[in-house]
């Protein structure tokens, strides 16, 4: 309630802040089987891994089609097409469809560099197996919410240069794939290994219009 005086008396009104134009992340959480069976894949299999600069990556970048996870791509293809319906709304018969898919491994003190995914139009992360603190930390697309001003160090959503997120184990996080993303140095205190599913999508069917050169049919 904003109290303000009009002729002596004491007037309350209430404030309605609506977000517009957010940038939308869905969080789903799946069944801790997801995650095991992922665990006895990579020890089974005995997976080999790409070492960078900051993490390892699986050399396998297409992980959800092997066959062991055709259930479990199927459930992931249902969640990114359900958050996809649920914040654009097509007015065609538009389906996501997984890409690229692959498994991060983060050891302590190792990171991720803030990076977005093109040719895709959602991606997501499924967070396998991790420690209490483990996060993933989103970067705002536009400078600050009023142009290039500072208003000190009490930050928002709404203006924050960047925004960190807990990563929690089983749980699949999805956002536009042009928003940028990293992971921060694991601290040296955590125990075990980050290890979490990164994939991307594209789309079948039909988006635009004909009438207005604007149709694409895929």
């Amino acid at each position: 309630m904003l109290p303000f005086v009009i002729k002596d008396e004491l007037v309350k009104q209430t404030m309605h802040i609506e977000p517009l134009f957010p940038k939308p992340l869905g969080f789903l959480q799946m069944d801790k089987a997801v995650s095991k069976k992922f665990i006895e894949f990579i020890k089974n299999k005995q997976l080999s891994f790409l070492k960078n600069d900051s993490n390892s990556i699986s050399s396998d970048v297409y992980m959800l089609d092997n066959e062991e996870f055709s259930d479990i791509k199927q459930v992931l293809t249902d969640s990114v097409n359900q958050y996809f319906k649920e914040i654009i709304n097509p007015d065609t018969d538009v389906k996501l469809y997984i890409t690229s898919s692959w498994i991060i491994v983060n050891k302590n003190g190792e990171s991720h560099p803030t990076h977005a995914h093109p040719n895709s139009i959602v991606s997501a992360v499924l967070y396998i197996d991790i420690c209490e603190g483990d996060s993933i930390t989103f970067g705002n697309p536009y400078t600050t919410l009023f142009g290039n001003l500072s208003f000190g160090n009490n930050v928002t959503k709404w203006g924050a240069p960047t925004w960190t997120v807990p990563a929690m184990v089983n749980t699949l996080v999805m956002f536009p794939s042009t928003l940028p993303h990293g992971v921060k140095p694991r601290p040296n205190t955590f125990t075990g290994t980050r290890i979490s599913l990164a994939f991307n999508t594209w789309f079948k069917g039909t988006i635009g219009d004909d009438d207005s050169l604007t149709g694409l049919h895929l």
